[in-house]
């Protein structure tokens, strides 16, 4: 028989869990859905010698932080049936996950890159608690029996789809396309793709938005056959006037990531403008672009503020993970000249065009790896005052990248991250390098998750 405890939840970790003990016991166990302050009755799953991972089995004594789930899919003690693992903070009112978000970026600054008395400054809220996310990726499956399709975010740990009528934190447009998409992918006969046997057409669906609220939609597939396609783009057309394009990705891979290799415009729009802030951006189906546009400006406020921190100006600076040049026409204004890097060649051709559009004369882009590029980059002379700005994948940046990083020209890193442990590890090579961690600026760009963007200054000292 599972082993139950009676615990009190002390805080909440790094990886959005509730870090809670037993009255008298040094183990730490990790709750997943629990709010400091809580009393639990909890069910242990799996254990070590030092901790342990348990479920909730019944709120004995709610904390002051917590309360009532808005979504009726999200994980609360008396709910039953699995919970969808879109959102794992919602139980959380939003001054503590404000609050919760500075104390997970301040633990693994400090534990995983060893810093001491590093400014963490307060998380900066995100202009809009609910429906903020611009894009979607919507999963498909059958119902058991094959009796109809489902569409929902997986179960938290699990490929187990939770079948959804609505989500808070997208917009109703996203929603209501997913629906209907669901509806006629139901009425051509489309088989949701099976991941264990590798059978199956439907993947996902994919729903970018704008402040507009116009959209592009687009169709993952296992297979490059369609059918019905004229059917689908025609119906769907007329239900909803606001999107501007269709599209069909193709993902042929047994594999967790989403998009494929090959793309084909069904109709309409290639590309979608998105304002962000002054500037007007054309951003195509499969490009970056931070989720949440409004606390975005605010994550390249920040990212403005450090790279001019103190007054200073650089002969260059380079910004790499550009994506389509959102931040790189933000700073372009803070430095004489920038130069954007990205891997993937229709962000860096958005880019170009949005540069264009807005009338930003003094930055370049240039597609590649930024291991491969910035080489090349430094051959050509970069001149002996360089900021480098880094926006990299949730991984953080590779050790060839970390290696220029640490050439006597770069004075300054501003490195905006996702993930606060590959930063801390990060800030902590490139600290070993030279560099000091001035301060730490959190910005909550997913509210109601655990997730938290973050800007870090890191200086050369004289700097």
């Amino acid at each position: 028989m599972a082993e139950r405890l009676t615990v009190r939840v002390l805080r909440m970790a790094p990886e959005g869990q509730a870090v809670a003990k037993a009255e008298g016991s040094p183990r730490v166990i990790f709750v997943a859905g629990g709010a400091p302050g809580d009393l639990l009755e909890v069910e242990v799953v799996s254990a070590k010698s030092s901790f342990a991972r348990a479920r909730i089995v019944r709120l004995l004594s709610p904390g002051p932080e917590r309360r009532v789930p808005p979504c009726p899919l999200h994980f609360a003690p008396d709910r039953p049936g699995p919970a969808c693992g879109g959102c794992d903070w919602q139980h959380l009112d939003a001054a503590a996950q404000l609050r919760h978000k500075a104390a997970l970026v301040r633990d693994c600054v400090e534990r995983i890159g060893k810093f001491k008395d590093v400014a963490i400054l307060p998380t900066l809220p995100s202009p809009q608690e609910w429906a903020y996310r611009n894009k979607v990726m919507v999963p498909f499956g059958e119902r058991p029996g094959g009796q109809g399709l489902i569409a929902g975010f997986y179960a938290a740990g699990s490929h187990q789809i939770v079948d959804f009528p609505a989500c808070p934190v997208q917009p109703e447009i996203s929603m209501r396309i997913v629906m209907k998409v669901k509806e006629l992918a139901g009425e051509l006969g489309w088989r949701a793709y099976d991941e264990s046997s590798g059978r199956g057409l439907l993947r996902h669906l994919f729903v970018r938005t704008n402040g507009e609220g116009k959209a592009l939609v687009t169709v993952v597939t296992h297979g490059q056959q369609l059918p019905g396609a004229e059917a689908f783009v025609s119906r769907l057309r007329a239900a909803f006037p606001e999107i501007l394009g269709i599209h069909h990705n193709v993902q042929p891979l047994k594999t967790s990531v989403i998009l494929g290799p090959l793309w084909r415009r069904l109709w309409g729009a290639s590309v979608m403008e998105e304002r962000l802030g002054k500037f007007s951006f054309m951003v195509s189906p499969g490009a970056f672009l931070q989720v949440n546009t409004g606390a975005a400006a605010v994550l390249y406020d920040c990212a403005r503020q450090a790279l001019t921190s103190g007054g200073r100006t650089f002969d260059q600076v380079l910004d790499l993970y550009c994506g389509v040049g959102t931040l790189t026409l933000w700073l372009a204004s803070a430095a004489g000249r920038l130069i954007g890097v990205e891997e993937n060649r229709d962000a860096v051709r958005d880019a170009w065009k949005s540069a264009e559009r807005n009338a930003v004369r003094n930055v370049r882009f240039t597609g590649g790896r930024a291991e491969a590029v910035l080489p090349r980059l430094f051959r050509e002379g970069l001149g002996r005052s360089v900021a480098v700005v880094v926006d990299p994948p949730r991984a953080g940046l590779t050790v060839p990248v970390l290696r220029f990083l640490t050439r006597p020209s770069v004075r300054r890193v501003v490195y905006v991250s996702c993930d606060p442990a590959t930063f801390a590890r990060d800030a902590g090579y490139l600290s070993r390098s030279g560099f000091t961690l001035a301060q730490v600026q959190p910005v909550d760009l997913f509210p109601q998750t655990s997730h938290v963007e973050l800007v870090g200054l890191l200086d050369r000292p004289g700097s």
